[in-house]
């Protein structure tokens, strides 16, 4: 998401330099991801039944995407999604049409993005285009919320293709007859729904059992309807979806994630809560649908898993049957992190659980047993060519799934991307990154070295430095996690990140703030004293040799001159700056900048121990207005030069959102000019 603010930026700068210099010919661009392949939750995999080869994906801030089983990549299907309309990016369940393979719905919408905007998109073409429908006054998607790995809540009648029926979080059920052009309340639906768009997740998960034939109107008369409640956690309707009454005897305290059904026998997952986190137990039963019987078949060796004791306190998350072998079954855990994926270059850690059974859920074959000494020669997981991905492991594996035409091959989804096993049934099956051309990082930071490295910094998974943006680089290391910002010295190519780390491999786990140091423009990094201010935003100086540091969530400036030994806190700085980026002169090793959230231009000329407030870049009597997020760039090798875009906090207005455009100051910020051909920046 604030990779498209970057584009939008860096777009609207090249078209105020060819305004500043008309008799120069505009430069041309190619857009493309700076690849890192993965990096982001993948909250479901989507295999189709039909068509060999077709499997989708769809992620919760990051669009959906298809699979190209030829290129062995991910093809994106959502970015032509605007930066108005991001929130759609944030998607919450996928269907396909069992009858016609080219189609596709997707219900999309993020809660805090786009005011809400909720849409389902409609393709006939495998996803290469859409059509929208705005469902925003019926009910709300939130693709980033709690039981995002649940589903699909979105289905496709396999009897009828114009039924659909969709799940809300909060609305209860809809019904569309028209192929998802236009959707009704289904009545008595409102008993499933949640009081938050953002923790409740409502119905989890619509299926036709169409073994009992089709309604009178053409549609499928029996379908099972999970929910995300206890209790109330599981419904049938057996005429077409008018009505829905509760199935006695699930299980009281755990809510539906996923199902599976084959020759009548429904299998269920269930956790504590939604998921993909604060998730504590969980069970996984058979539903006999001809005798209404529960069968209680949740793995077990000395005792339950998903009990809530160590190394059973998880949920279950995705469940599939071999379309060949109704009794072959594939289980993952959710939440939980006991068992251990094990990397060639030595490095492990712990993860989901995944589970095999070959005859119908009676028993259970634990995929990761036990932790053993990790040699290199034994592994469990692959990078598949990946620079980043080792020494992470599959995590929030809400979504599990056969190929439909190759039993041997299983998908599972990660906090991380997409994995595959080609041979579920060896002994210890090999677990391959499949992420390469899925891009869902986001990105906090990102230096461009002239004449060097590209350098980012990402939420999760640290950043990375690339010499080609298009293959995958190494990620930062040592590892810290989400890195907020880097601090970058100009004129020598230092650099300076900070982080948290929660280290699980004692208990209880330990945990410990971290600052890293680079004199070699991020290829090696050296470990300062324990920071004033932990993980947050870090600022060099011009030559590196002073550090400025604030807590992610703070108003205090730390400033250190002896590459933290020591701290000092900076003055000048009220309600309105503290927070606000602070800018350093690419030239000087004296002078920061700060632009506040009230437009006043704050210089400091003291290596920033202090800053005073020197002009204003917005003159309310004239028209002259901003709703900056305090963003700046310096141009390389020019002291003073600063190019400040006027509309990263954009306001709803009448007539639209704000429109403040472009500034420049080439003295420090004395003065300023706009530019009236570039509306919004």
């Amino acid at each position: 998401m604030k990779r498209s603010k970057l584009v939008i930026f860096t777009a609207c700068l090249s078209l105020t330099v060819f305004q500043k210099s008309p008799e120069a010919a505009p430069e041309k661009y190619t857009w493309g991801n700076v690849s890192f392949e993965g990096g982001g939750f993948v909250s479901s995999v989507i295999p189709s039944k039909t068509q060999l080869g077709l499997v989708y994906i769809r992620t919760d801030v990051g669009g959906a995407y298809r699979w190209d089983s030829t290129g062995g990549r991910w093809i994106p299907l959502m970015d032509a999604v605007s930066q108005l309309d991001v929130g759609l990016l944030g998607t919450e369940a996928l269907a396909l049409d069992p009858q016609d393979s080219r189609r596709l719905y997707i219900l999309a919408g993020t809660e805090y993005f786009s005011k809400g905007k909720t849409m389902i998109f409609r393709s006939s073409d495998y996803g290469n285009t859409f059509d929208t429908v705005n469902v925003t006054s019926l009910f709300q998607a939130h693709g980033n919320g709690m039981g995002r790995n649940t589903g699909e809540k979105l289905a496709v009648d396999p009897q009828n293709s114009a039924i659909l029926f969709c799940g809300s979080r909060t609305k209860g059920l809809f019904k569309s007859s028209d192929t998802g052009k236009t959707w009704t309340p289904v009545a008595g639906t409102a008993s499933t729904a949640g009081s938050s768009i953002t923790s409740d997740n409502g119905i989890s998960f619509i299926l036709f059992d169409p073994s009992n034939g089709k309604t009178a109107s053409g549609g499928t008369k029996t379908i099972y309807m999970g929910v995300a409640k206890t209790p109330g956690n599981l419904y049938v309707s057996n005429d077409g979806g008018e009505s829905f009454t509760t199935v006695a005897g699930a299980p009281t305290n755990l809510m539906a994630m996923r199902a599976a059904l084959a020759q009548g026998n429904l299998y269920i997952t269930f956790s504590s809560g939604p998921g993909p986190h604060n998730v504590s137990t969980g069970a996984v039963w058979k539903y006999t649908t001809a005798s209404s019987e529960w069968t209680n078949i949740t793995p077990k060796d000395s005792a339950y898993f998903g009990t809530g004791s160590p190394g059973r306190a998880h949920g279950f998350g995705g469940i599939s049957i071999d379309p060949k072998d109704p009794r072959h079954l594939i289980l993952s855990t959710i939440n939980c992190y006991s068992a251990q994926y094990r990397w060639s270059n030595k490095k492990d850690n712990a993860g989901d659980i995944i589970f095999e059974s070959t005859d119908g859920g009676t028993t259970w074959r634990n995929l990761f047993p036990a932790w053993i000494t990790n040699d290199g020669t034994n592994p469990n997981v692959d990078a598949n060519g990946n620079a980043w991905i080792d020494g992470n492991a599959i995590h929030w594996a809400g979504s599990i799934e056969f190929d439909p035409f190759n039993p041997k091959v299983v998908w599972a989804v990660s906090g991380n991307g997409v994995f595959r096993t080609d041979d579920i049934s060896a002994t210890s099956p090999i677990w391959k990154f499949q992420s390469r051309g899925l891009e869902e990082t986001v990105p906090l930071d990102i230096v461009s070295v002239p004449g060097g490295p590209l350098v980012t910094a990402i939420g999760d998974y640290d950043g990375a430095r690339y010499f080609n943006i298009y293959k995958s680089a190494p990620a930062h290391e040592p590892r810290i996690g989400t890195t907020v910002s880097l601090g970058y010295g100009p004129l020598n190519g230092t650099f300076v990140r900070a982080g948290h780390i929660t280290d699980y491999s004692s208990n209880p786990a330990t945990e410990f703030d971290v600052m890293y140091y680079s004199t070699d423009t991020a290829k090696t990094w050296t470990k300062l004293p324990t920071p004033k201010a932990g993980k947050g935003y870090t600022v060099l100086n011009a030559d590196g040799s002073v550090i400025l540091h604030r807590a992610e969530v703070g108003n205090i400036v730390y400033r250190s001159d002896d590459k933290g030994a020591t701290w000092t806190t900076v003055t000048g700085l009220d309600g309105q700056s503290s927070t606000c980026r602070i800018i350093p002169d690419p030239v000087d090793k004296n002078i920061f900048y700060i632009l506040d959230q009230q437009g006043w231009f704050m210089v400091s000329s003291d290596g920033g121990a202090s800053f005073t407030k020197q002009t204003r870049i917005n003159d309310d009597q004239t028209g002259l207005y901003q709703n900056s997020s305090s963003l700046m760039r310096t141009v390389p090798g020019k002291k003073g030069h600063l190019w400040i875009p006027l509309d990263q906090n954009q306001l709803w207005q009448l007539g639209g959102y704000s429109r403040n455009g472009l500034a420049l100051t080439e003295d420090g910020g004395k003065t300023f000019v706009r530019f009236p051909a570039v509306n919004v920046c």
